[in-house]
């Protein structure tokens, strides 16, 4: 025993809790509520796992398996350079969700949220139904407001995407931003001045 905290399987969804604790916060305050935690531990766990306790590095899914235990599901799909493994494990802070991580060539790792099979799939046809947390990327990119234009991020905090929708205001289609923190939508806002819709008419 080295004393040192392991890297579980709740301290992970609770680091990533904090930055949604700005980019959502009624959702984020009601979570850390519920499951008895506070703002000041969501950012502690945040900084273990991101930034500074060696401890919390985990570069492969045998690393997280070994640390979180078996996921509750596993693929593994060809690649032009190798194999890609897919590995999901479901999360009691979202009970809807699970967190998808992605091995490519066992050199790269990608994390994202996404729905358990057995969860009802959200309806998305108008604004009103966009609420914080309320569908992940490609659920908004698979659903009526799709395809979406990525503006910018690389699949962690802050991941902003176009797309077109009714404003319920003036009646007529406009473009929106909607920012993703790991893949799930936090907020969405009318798109600047200086933005141009690219994909043509739909």
């Amino acid at each position: 025993m080295t004393g040192k905290p392991e890297p579980t399987l709740h301290d992970y969804p609770l680091s990533m809790v904090h930055a949604m604790c700005t980019s959502a916060p009624a959702e984020a305050a009601d979570l850390l509520e519920r499951i008895g935690a506070t703002r000041a531990e969501a950012e502690k766990a945040e900084k273990r796992w991101w930034f500074l306790d060696p401890t919390f590095e985990l570069r492969t899914l045998a690393e997280y398996i070994s640390a979180w235990g078996a996921p509750d599901s596993e693929s593994v799909h060809p690649d032009t350079d190798g194999r890609v493994r897919y590995a999901r494990w479901n999360l009691s802070f979202w009970p809807g969700l699970q967190i998808e991580l992605t091995e490519v060539r066992r050199a790269n790792m990608f994390r994202e949220f996404v729905r358990r099979p057995d969860a009802p799939q959200p309806r998305l046809r108008n604004l009103s139904d966009l609420m914080p947390w309320s569908c992940t990327l490609r659920e908004l990119d698979d659903s009526e407001f799709g395809p979406l234009d990525h503006i910018d991020g690389v699949g962690a905090i802050g991941d902003l995407s176009a797309f077109l929708a009714i404003d319920p205001d003036s009646g007529r289609e406009r473009a929106y931003w909607a920012n993703f923190d790991w893949s799930l939508r936090q907020y969405v806002e009318p798109a600047p001045a200086h933005y141009v819709w690219p994909l043509g008419e739909r």
